[in-house]
């Protein structure tokens, strides 16, 4: 007999209460100021804490894409080798892969759209004329805006199966065929979980926004509209790679116009930055995203 829409709703409000507290560590990460002069040596502290993520951090400052000239035995180098900003999302995402390990192609699909989406909300917010989004800042909220469809893999397989077989081609058409094909969607569940995992108003604000495109202006929120821009344009880029990847190798104006159409929103009084700036980084976008995800795979 199949669920209704309500009893699917509070097995997915279950599901969440069973989730494992995210690490304390990744908090402590997401509290530091990477404009700090003590930034690096308190990164490094962090990670020394948790043997698991100093043993993880080593076996990727070791890998062979690194290419290391001399053995890397201490956390201390390993974070220089792999950089500290790069350290840090690092131990972020690997704390959420302890939670949620991919499976299937479809999961480990999802981890490379979250990982191209925090990449290219750190990078959009460096290209910004106006910094007014913090680059770390930005990619965690990358990271984790689709929190609530790991969960959906975890527990609802077919419903996801179900959504993904509509061939959507947009995040809207994605959460719009959720709400009528399952009653639920992703936006709700994830914030069950930023509330589960204690995490940071900004990041629970983010996570319920990040699909709404007509963001009231002024506003009070507690992220800003700034990072909800940031983290919408990312996403949009992301879906666009994972269905044409080959817009990476297109020519620039040929790819500044394909991005003005697909990444960039009508309802926006401004994109955070312009279609021909994003084109320019797109190629980089991609190779760190892959580099992160081969990292972070053979880390697990």
């Amino acid at each position: 007999m199949e669920l209704s829409d309500s009893q699917k709703e509070q097995r997915m409000v279950a599901r969440v209460a069973q989730l494992p507290v995210l690490p304390s560590v990744v908090m402590q990460v997401m509290s530091l100021d990477s404009t700090d002069p003590g930034y690096f040596e308190d990164l490094v502290r962090i990670a020394e804490q948790d043997p698991t993520f100093a043993i993880r951090l080593l076996r990727v400052a070791n890998a062979a894409n690194s290419s290391p000239t001399k053995p890397i035995l201490t956390v201390r180098q390993a974070a220089i080798r792999i950089g500290s900003r790069e350290c840090a999302g690092l131990i972020t995402a690997m704390a959420v892969s302890k939670v949620f390990v991919p499976r299937t192609v479809a999961q480990r699909n999802l981890w490379v759209h979250s990982v191209q989406t925090a990449v290219a909300s750190r990078t959009i917010s460096k290209l910004m004329i106006r910094r007014t989004v913090a680059p770390d800042h930005a990619y965690v909220a990358g990271l984790i805006h689709d929190i609530g469809r790991f969960v959906m893999f975890e527990s609802a397989a077919q419903d996801l199966q179900r959504v993904d077989e509509t061939h959507w081609h947009s995040p809207q058409e994605m959460i719009d065929n959720e709400r009528a094909l399952l009653g639920y969607d992703h936006v709700r569940v994830g914030a069950l979980i930023c509330r589960r995992w204690n995490m940071p108003a900004s990041f629970l604000e983010l996570v319920q926004l990040h699909h709404q495109y007509d963001l009231p202006r002024p506003t009070s929120l507690e992220a800003s509209a700034d990072l909800v821009r940031v983290v919408q344009m990312a996403d949009l880029l992301s879906v666009k790679l994972m269905l044409s990847p080959d817009i990476v190798g297109m020519d620039p104006a040929d790819l500044t116009a394909e991005l003005g159409a697909t990444c960039v929103r009508r309802e926006w009084e401004q994109p955070p930055v312009s279609p021909s700036v994003l084109a320019q980084s797109v190629p980089a976008i991609e190779q760190e995203s892959d580099a992160m995800v081969k990292a972070l795979f053979s880390a697990a």
